[in-house]
């Protein structure tokens, strides 16, 4: 789930070289083959890009890069989610199906549209725990989401308000000349807020055949997993951000959780086994890098410590610290030989 298509860099060596870096050197660093990058037939590492984006603003001196890079980009470079954006019937039909197939474009990253009383809420998270340079990859993503905006509702629009969980990398006057209106740092969440009634403007030009076309290609994507290797993808990834509940799975599958439900028994299994087997295998590999048998605990998506001790001696016959004894013992001996 680590690897998204080339055109995440698009644009990326002209604008390096435009900005006095040397785009091959940066690449290269980070394990990238110069010739993925802007390429829609080659696969990169997403974590790797995402690296990519904090090392060239600190060798360029450059903390705006990725949202220079995102302007510079546009839509064009989420491949079959922009020709959603470009061609829905409506702004809600268009950011609804961006949170449905953002995962074929980058799989780690999550998009949210939350409808409020007079507002709407476009939210970007990543399901990650640890990753470097993840502000930078924040503020790329929220730049590329104003250009889809203003493509469905024109160059002049504006938001409410910006929001940020990081603190500010650039000058103020940078953040407002990107999203042209207010921008809050240390926030909960990373969002556009704009009025609730542009979710209804229709967006023009759009032609019905070629969306027809786009969704049928996603929904063939989306479906080309086994069911259960489906949901087991989707558990893992929400585990992250701790939402792997059965509604939460089922509303990104787009199926009622019972009719979820009735399709794992007709495979031979239920939600809470699936869930329980991931939980199983993270926690082996979690035990091989993480001492805090607390913070695995809450990793693994436990409201209580005495929950996953259970589950762990359940599993592996013993405690969750025998357990990270045990791994990383093993590891020792093998980095020895």
């Amino acid at each position: 789930m680590d690897l998204i298509s080339g055109t995440v860099l698009l644009h990326y060596i002209p604008l390096v070289k435009e900005l006095g870096g040397d785009p091959e050197a940066l690449l290269t660093g980070q394990g990238i083959d110069v010739a993925a990058a802007g390429c829609p037939d080659r696969l990169v590492n997403y974590t790797d890009v995402a690296t990519l984006m904090g090392v060239t603003a600190d060798a360029l001196r450059r903390p705006d890069f990725a949202m220079r890079l995102a302007q510079r980009q546009g839509v064009q470079s989420l491949g079959p989610v922009a020709v959603l954006i470009r061609h829905a019937a409506t702004v809600a039909d268009a950011l609804d199906g961006v949170c449905r197939y953002l995962y074929h474009c980058a799989p780690p990253d999550i998009a949210k549209l939350e409808r409020r009383e007079s507002t709407a809420v476009f939210t970007l998270e990543i399901a990650l725990r640890q990753m470097a340079f993840r502000d930078h990859w924040i503020e790329k993503g929220l730049a590329l989401t104003m250009d889809a905006l203003r493509l469905m509702l024109g160059d002049d629009f504006a938001p409410i308000r910006v929001t940020m969980q990081h603190r500010a990398m650039s000058p103020r006057e940078v953040y407002r000349d990107v999203f042209h209106c207010p921008v809050e740092f240390a926030c909960e969440h990373n969002a556009i807020h704009f009025p609730l009634a542009m979710l209804s403007k229709p967006i023009p030009g759009r032609d019905p055949t070629i969306l027809a076309l786009a969704e049928n290609y996603l929904s063939q994507v989306a479906g080309a997993l086994p069911l259960v290797e489906h949901v087991q993808e989707l558990i893992h990834r929400m585990l992250k951000i701790d939402q792997a509940s059965l509604a939460s799975v089922a509303k990104a599958m787009i199926v009622h959780p019972r009719v979820l439900q009735r399709r794992l028994a007709e495979q031979g299994t239920t939600f809470e086994a699936i869930l329980d087997g991931v939980r199983k295998d993270m926690a082996w590999q979690l035990s091989g890098r993480i001492n805090r048998v607390s913070q695995i605990a809450a990793m693994l998506g436990y409201a209580e410590q005495c929950v996953y001790t259970r589950a762990c001696k359940r599993w592996y016959g013993m405690t969750p610290r025998q357990l990270i004894v045990s791994r990383q013992n093993r590891q020792a001996v093998l980095a020895r030989s």
